[in-house]
């Protein structure tokens, strides 16, 4: 919804006008067919270069959008998994059989996404083309990898700071190609449309907003409000911040020690998603790629990413345990991995 509200009002007032709360408001209700609260609207928070795609997307047939968008997403998807694959380097060199793409596609945590009608394929694949980029030696691959994950901002820091601090000639590639789609949007925004992204971002980053639930995220702040109900939530979005800044602190000193290879990666996205200080579910799509780096290290198992996403859906009342269990197994197999 927040992301057709944006379409429409890029459609109806201009892209600058995209984050305008009211507007987004209007929508919404036109949608649903009865007034809505202020905090009931669910916003869109998302970066400014998606909304010209999304003005694309959307029509006046809101369930037609919807189908148009979650196709888009399959399609990305799919290309996402296709980059992974090429980063395997199976020994015998033949290509994963199809129940990889299979489990890489239906990946749960991508089958909620795909329902929710998110962005999270803009995410994975930047991340996949990172991914490559890094094991290929390819700094414009990686640059343009980190330049796509600004769809998730925070996500974004965390990956290219600790390998920007090993490789400054990738420094002023990822700027470039980060940095052009940040000025186009800045130039589409203007000044009012500046402001009320800031804004919007404001919001999001105190977590009392509709929508944003925090007790339902899977990172750290989404586990000590589900273990601490009772604790005062500024003082665990201050938990949550330091957590962020000591996984950052963390990769870079293993960046600074380490090589570019699987077991970097991995590190950098399970360590990137616990400490996030906004997740959801339907980010966890990214586990799929340490699932297959640090499972390609050794002998190759195609059906991991689909065995994980069937444990999901037989443990279902699990549902707040499984990603912590995930993430710990990655971080221990990622920890106990020799440098290649």
């Amino acid at each position: 919804m927040a992301f057709y509200a944006a379409g429409k009002v890029a459609q109806n007032s201009g892209v600058s006008s995209a984050y305008e709360i009211d507007l987004q408001k209007n929508v919404q209700e036109g949608v649903v067919g009865f007034p809505l609260a202020g905090g009931q609207v669910l916003l869109y928070n998302h970066i400014p270069w998606l909304i010209p795609v999304l003005s694309l997307a959307v029509s006046e047939e809101y369930a037609a959008s919807f189908t148009r968008w979650a196709l888009l997403m399959l399609v990305i998807q799919v290309g996402g998994s296709f980059l992974l694959a090429h980063a395997l380097q199976i020994k015998n060199e033949a290509p994963p059989p199809p129940v990889f793409f299979a489990g890489v596609t239906l990946f749960f945590p991508f089958f909620q996404s795909l329902l929710l009608g998110q962005d999270t394929s803009i995410l994975f694949f930047g991340v996949a083309l990172w991914s490559v980029g890094m094991l290929r030696k390819n700094d414009w691959l990686s640059a343009v990898g980190l330049a796509l994950t600004t769809v998730r901002p925070h996500l974004c820091l965390t990956l290219a700071i600790p390998p920007l601090i090993r490789h400054r000639s990738l420094g002023w590639k990822f700027l470039l190609a980060a940095g052009i789609p940040a000025l186009a949007s800045a130039l589409m925004l203007g000044q009012e449309g500046v402001l009320d992204f800031l804004k919007i971002l404001q919001i999001s980053a105190d977590g009392t907003w509709h929508g944003m639930n925090e007790k339902s995220m899977f990172n750290l702040v989404g586990l000590l409000i589900r273990i601490f109900p009772l604790w005062d939530v500024k003082s665990i979005h201050v938990l949550g911040w330091i957590g962020y800044a000591a996984g950052i602190a963390l990769l870079g000193a293993l960046w600074m020690k380490g090589e570019d290879n699987s077991r970097l990666l991995s590190l950098s996205i399970t360590i990137a998603l616990l400490f996030a200080p906004h997740l959801h579910y339907h980010d966890l799509t990214l586990l799929v790629i340490p699932l297959v780096l640090v499972n390609a290290r050794n002998k190759f198992f195609p059906e991991v990413p689909l065995a994980v996403s069937c444990l999901a859906l037989a443990f279902k009342p699990l549902y707040y345990v499984l990603p912590y269990l995930l993430f710990s197994a990655l971080l221990w197999q990622a920890f106990n991995m020799p440098d290649a």
